[in-house]
C-alpha cells in the first residue's frame, strides 16, 4: 500500500513538473518582438518633433550605429537606466545606420540583445546641419548622448564605460 501511494505521489509530482516545463517553454517561445518600435525618420525635423513632445520628464537621446563598438558596449546601460528610473525619463536610441542595413543589422541587433528602450533610425543626409542643432560642438562622431528636459540640455560625446557613469550624469542633470 505504501509503495502504491509513493508511486502515485511520484507520478503526480512528475505531471506537475511536466506542466511547469511546458508552461515555461511556451512562454519562452512567445518573446516580445523588439522590432515593432523601430521608426525610420527621413528628416531630423521629424525626429525633433518626437523629442519635443517630452515636456515633463527627462528625455535621453543616444546616437549610435551597429558598426560602432563603443556604441554597442554602452547599449545595455540605457536599458537598465530606463528600467530603474521608470516614468521619470524616456530613452530614445537613434541609429544612424543606413536604411538598407535595417533588415540585416539593426533589427537583428535589437532582437538579439533584447534592447528595451525605443529604437529609431535617422536617415537625414544633411549631417552638418542637424548635428549643430543637437550641439554646436558635435561633429557627428559616435556615440553621442543628449539629455533634455524643457529648455535644459546636457550633451556628451563618447561612450559611457559603465552604468554608474551614465547614472551619475542623469542624477546630476535631474537635480
Amino acid at each position: 500500500m505504501n509503495s502504491v501511494l509513493l508511486n502515485l505521489r511520484l507520478l503526480v509530482m512528475r505531471l506537475i513538473l511536466l506542466g511547469f516545463s511546458t508552461l515555461i517553454v511556451s512562454c519562452a517561445s512567445h518573446q516580445e518582438d523588439y522590432n515593432n518600435s523601430i521608426e525610420v525618420f527621413q528628416q531630423f525635423s521629424d525626429l525633433q518633433s518626437v523629442i519635443n513632445q517630452e515636456k515633463d520628464r527627462l528625455m535621453i537621446v543616444n546616437f549610435w550605429a551597429t558598426s560602432c563598438p563603443p556604441c554597442l558596449r554602452e547599449m545595455p546601460h540605457f536599458g537598465k537606466l530606463e528600467e530603474e528610473y521608470g516614468s521619470k525619463l524616456k530613452v530614445l536610441l537613434v541609429s544612424l545606420d543606413k536604411v538598407d542595413l535595417l533588415e540585416s543589422r539593426v533589427y537583428p541587433f535589437v532582437e538579439k540583445y533584447k534592447i528595451t528602450p525605443e529604437v529609431a533610425v535617422l536617415q537625414d543626409p544633411n549631417y552638418s546641419a542637424w548635428t549643430d542643432e543637437i550641439d554646436s560642438s558635435w561633429y557627428g562622431a559616435l556615440p553621442a548622448t543628449i539629455m533634455i528636459k524643457g529648455k535644459e540640455r546636457n550633451f556628451r560625446f563618447g561612450s559611457y564605460e559603465s552604468y554608474e557613469e551614465l547614472q551619475a550624469d542623469v542624477d546630476s542633470f535631474m537635480e
